[in-house]
């Protein structure tokens, strides 16, 4: 900033207009509103290519295909939920994440299943979220850890930082990285709780620096309630007030008084919130209410924590090696778990871990010392530990079933960029001349940054753009995953025509080549599924249904017979037998079949569908039309109005 005012006072000998021109170019790079809608715009690009990508993966069970997000009497009465035909895994999910839910039921309530009203309110959430890291950057300046501490010359953080508020914001928006995160539909958490967990955090930075008592007290209660609102939004706010405790003594310097302790004991007590909620569900699981039942409901391997733990020590260096070189990004990822702590997979990456926590404290540690770079150390140290506590949840001793997701690194990514930009704006002006903020090398470097992390930013969401291209890109990363080829090898197939339909003689007419050679690819997938994962029924189960596509009628029963042994409650697979009955011209075998997997799930509606069918083609028009309306009841369906008003027609003409 010296050689800035030094270059101004020059200016004047120039020409009289020059001076007006530096102070208003430096006003306009200066200016909040301006960087917030240079954020906006840059997220809203690189994000454009989304909007209309269609629901994929766990987006067809959690929301499509999911009762609870249909019907607000689910959130006045959360018990109804166990006795949905759902993964035990989506119910847990719903009574520990009501607030995420709810936004769901609201898109479903405006808009049904147009998958393009999620995307904007994904996307909306990712904006939120870009500019509540900029709020709070911009008061953390203004903290007292941040003051210079030589006078009253020296300039104040937020004039000589003034940057870094605005650069860490463009860099979470559109770091690749945050893609499954905002893409991927049902990961709506996530983005959510990141929104609750800053804006309690900004709000309670906000309060501490307030002038007066009722903004003071304001800002408090706002923060308590964002909090609450995180804790049931996704698990990993269950480190939010460490993080609220950690801004407190790091930012805000003096005694440890029982003032401040008794501000922050409100917050620790909401950690409560999540650990009672697990354990009443592990209770109704009859598991016991106990840690361990809890900690089980998420744990469907039995994985040990030991072995869970030691494979996250490689997981969290994957997450750094992301956002820094963000190459290879996978959506479903072949990682292997780790079971000898001794292995160079756990040791190194230990170490780097162990390493970069040390430095963390250092910074914190040295951050008292008053000198100049002070406060970029205690901000950079704080981004360190940061990044380490939002991930404790998910990368620690609670297993979960898939040890890497990219969208865990989503919050954690926060403190990483913090820790980043601290650090380098601390460096000493010798290194480049004049002040790292204002410097051209380092604007360069950074428009370099984000032009490279945008480009790969839209690139990434190219490959979101159909449920084919997302499972093969994946399939490419992950070759001896068995769920990557069954995914592309279900998708391949629902991509037919002859899949849109439930009628099976539908399903058995003659496609053109082109469409053969999907199948084909389709039947490959699937047998690759098997072989990698042969316990794995739903593999099984859609192999046979593709085979009688295809018309191979004996391999397809055999595998149906396989996916029926491995799966005995399996309602699809009944009703993939009972369609290759029909198809074998077996109509009363194809009949008691179809009434096996009513009895199995009878809320779910296909096998209703597939008995109307049947029963249509047996003349029995009453019994067709009753199937219709509890199918239509279970799940509506715009085109069976016109095939139940015919019927109803029919049966009431006579």
């Amino acid at each position: 900033m010296k050689k800035r005012r030094k270059l101004a006072k020059l200016e004047p000998q120039a020409g009289p207009q020059a001076l007006p021109a530096v102070e208003e170019e430096l006003s306009l790079w200066r200016d909040p509103l301006v960087h917030i809608l240079l954020v906006l715009a840059l997220g809203f690009a690189v994000y454009s290519n989304i909007v209309a990508a269609p629901f994929v993966f766990d987006d067809l069970p959690c929301l499509v295909n999911n009762p609870a997000i249909k019907d607000f009497s689910f959130f006045a009465d959360p018990q109804k939920v166990f006795a949905l035909p759902v993964n035990p895994d989506l119910k847990n999910n719903f009574i520990l994440r009501p607030v995420a839910y709810f936004t769901f039921a609201l898109n479903h309530a405006l808009h049904g299943l147009d998958v393009r009203g999620y995307h904007v309110v994904n996307l909306l959430l990712h904006m939120a979220d870009a500019l509540l890291v900029y709020l709070v950057l911009w008061l953390t300046l203004r903290t007292p850890a941040l003051q210079p501490e030589h006078g009253e010359g020296a300039a104040p953080p937020a004039e000589r930082y003034f940057y870094l508020p605005f650069l860490a914001s463009l860099l979470f928006v559109c770091h690749p990285l945050q893609t499954q995160a905002v893409t991927y539909v049902v990961q709506r958490f996530v983005p959510l709780v990141a929104f609750f967990f800053l804006g309690s955090l900004a709000l309670c930075a906000a309060g501490r620096l307030a002038k007066t008592k009722p903004m003071r007290v304001a800002c408090y209660l706002g923060s308590l309630f964002a909090c609450v609102l995180a804790m049931k939004s996704k698990e990993n706010a269950f480190t939010l007030p460490a993080v609220i405790a950690l801004y407190e003594f790091v930012f805000f310097r003096g005694a440890v008084t029982a003032a401040r302790l008794v501000r922050l004991v409100p917050f620790l007590f909401t950690m409560a919130i999540i650990p009672l909620k697990l354990m009443s569900l592990s209770a109704m699981a009859a598991k016991g209410g106990k840690v361990a039942g809890a900690v089980n409901l998420v744990n469907f391997n039995h994985t040990s924590p030991w072995e869970y733990l030691m494979t996250q020590f490689g997981v969290i260096t994957t997450y750094l090696r992301l956002l820094i070189l963000p190459v290879n990004q996978n959506f479903d990822y072949q990682y292997p778990l780790q079971k000898a702590f001794l292995a160079p997979a756990v040791v190194l990456p230990l170490l780097l871990l162990l390493a970069l926590a040390a430095g963390g404290t250092y910074l914190l540690a040295t951050s008292r010392r008053g000198d100049d770079r002070a406060g970029m150390r205690a901000l950079a140290g704080f981004g360190i530990w940061w990044f380490f506590i939002t991930l404790s949840v998910e990368s620690s001793v609670v297993p979960i079933d898939d040890v890497i997701f990219e969208h865990r690194a989503y919050l954690p990514s926060v403190g990483f960029f913090i820790a980043l930009l601290a650090a380098a704006f601390s460096l000493p002006p010798r290194f480049s001349g004049t002040p790292l903020c204002t410097s051209r090398p380092a604007v360069a470097v950074v428009a370099f940054l984000v032009l490279a992390s945008s480009v790969a930013c839209y690139l990434r969401n190219e490959v979101w753009t159909t449920p084919v291209a997302l499972w093969r890109d994946t399939v490419q990363k992950s070759p001896g995953k068995g769920r990557a080829h069954f995914s592309l090898g279900f998708v391949l197939a629902c991509a037919l025509p002859p899949w849109h339909t439930d009628d099976i003689n539908v399903m058995l007419q003659p496609m053109d080549p082109a469409q053969n050679q999907v199948l084909d690819e389709a039947v490959r997938e699937l047998r690759i599924s098997t072989k990698l994962d042969p316990k794995s029924a739903p593999g099984y189960s859609f192999l046979g249904a593709a085979l009688m596509v295809q018309k191979k009628f004996d391999e397809a029963a055999a595998t149906l017979a396989t996916a029926a042994a491995l799966d005995p409650k399996d309602a699809r697979t009944r009703a993939f037998i009972g369609q290759l009955c029909e198809a074998r011209g077996d109509l009363a075998a194809a009949r008691l079949k179809y009434q096996q997997a009513i009895s199995l799930t009878p809320q779910e509606p296909f096998p209703h569908l597939f008995l109307a069918l049947l029963s249509l083609r047996e003349g029995k028009h009453a019994e067709a039309l009753q199937e219709y309306q509890i199918a239509n009841r279970l799940a509506p369906r715009p085109d069976l109005e016109p095939k139940m008003a015919q019927l109803r027609f029919m049966v009431e003409g006579r």
